[in-house]
């Protein structure tokens, strides 16, 4: 497991929602220095935890469908179904669930005539249903880092010391800062605010 501080916590969320956002950009948001945010990068980068920076298509702009493939399968032909979809280009995401009924789940876009045909491209054997369900409405999905997770330890904005119980949030321009106390909290607001009237 590798632990994330606050301030990886925080780049991730800003390249999480811009990936072409500048380390310049960013190391003001995190007051702290660009270099700081590019060894950080990399380390995550290195790590694997950033596996590579990407674009999110408006596929209803293009007029590519976008639709939801379920598939109840019986337990023995889960692996093998799943690596037949992963081989179709139109299959975006794919999911496998717990389900006491085996489900694979993907999130299909391109031509309708495609998308229904994959069906045949896959093998039916040991296949129990196909449901293709047309997307109407495509929400804003939340890509934001869970910071509940297990796997991530907060540090204090102010003074780096690790948040252990709960931790004092504060916003300051739309983004989230942990404290661990409130004297750190008010001290982090000082710096902030003088920061910021320099700007």
């Amino acid at each position: 497991m590798i632990e994330l501080d606050n301030l990886d916590v925080k780049i991730l969320a800003h390249l999480q929602s811009n990936s072409r956002e500048s380390f310049q950009e960013i190391a003001k948001r995190c007051l702290t220095s660009v270099p700081t945010v590019k060894s950080r990068v990399d380390r995550m980068l290195e790590l694997g935890i950033i596996n590579k920076f990407t674009i999110d298509i408006d596929n209803a702009k293009l007029g590519i469908t976008e639709a939801i493939l379920l598939v109840n399968a019986k337990p023995g032909a889960v692996r093998r179904i799943t690596e037949e979809l992963r081989g179709i280009e139109e299959v975006k995401e794919l999911y496998v669930t717990s389900d006491s009924d085996t489900a694979i789940v993907s999130r299909v876009a391109g031509d309708m005539q495609r998308i229904l045909a994959i069906q045949e491209r896959i093998g039916l054997t040991d296949v129990n249903n196909i449901r293709i369900l047309s997307v109407k409405n495509a929400y804003g999905k939340d890509s934001t880092i869970p910071l509940a997770s297990s796997s991530i330890t907060l540090t204090c904005s102010y003074c780096e010391k690790k948040v252990t119980g709960d931790a004092v949030k504060k916003k300051f321009d739309n983004k989230d800062y942990f404290f661990c106390c409130t004297t750190c909290q008010g001290e982090f607001e000082k710096k902030y605010t003088k920061m910021a009237a320099r700007i």
